[in-house]
């Protein structure tokens, strides 16, 4: 039985889009991008977006997802801010029952992703969460490899 999957992200530099377009190309999933009402660039994510990020302020969404019934496993990625998930991804997990649907998380980081996973799980209690991968952004500059390390992952959790 094939699995209804989608895959959710936020992006702000194009590296979680990259990976979350790979996976949906791979797995044939449909795919929802977060936006904002009030949108970070690169400026405020270092400013505005630290202090969201360390005092928990979650972000108000342009879009919203009305179908997430239709979906048994939703992928969720997330750049690294602060050594955890961005505040739309903290948005999306607050925002959205999750229960009893599988749920597999990832990142994309400069360099550490610190607490991610951990924290991630802890706003899952009543979901199934699959191992989740991170992508150092150095990796991530060869496509070829990119898709490779996608593929063996989807492979080792079954999808």
């Amino acid at each position: 039985m094939k699995k209804n999957i989608l895959i959710v992200y936020y992006s702000l530099q194009g590296h979680t889009k990259e990976v979350s377009n790979i996976i949906k190309d791979i797995t044939g999933g449909d795919i929802f991008e977060i936006e904002l009402e009030k949108p970070y660039n690169l400026f405020t994510s270092y400013t505005i977006g630290v202090v969201h990020t360390r005092t928990g302020h979650t972000p108000s969404f342009k879009n919203h997802l009305s179908n997430l019934k239709d979906y048994d496993t939703i992928f969720i990625g997330s750049p690294i801010w602060c050594f955890t998930f961005a505040p739309p991804i903290a948005s999306f997990l607050k925002e959205y029952n999750l229960e009893n649907k599988t749920v597999v998380p990832f990142c994309t980081h400069g360099g550490n992703y610190g607490n991610f996973f951990e924290k991630f799980k802890s706003m899952c209690p009543n979901s199934k969460v699959l191992k989740g991968i991170d992508f150092p952004n150095n990796k991530s500059k060869n496509p070829d490899n990119l898709k490779h390390l996608i593929e063996n992952w989807l492979n080792e959790i079954n999808i």
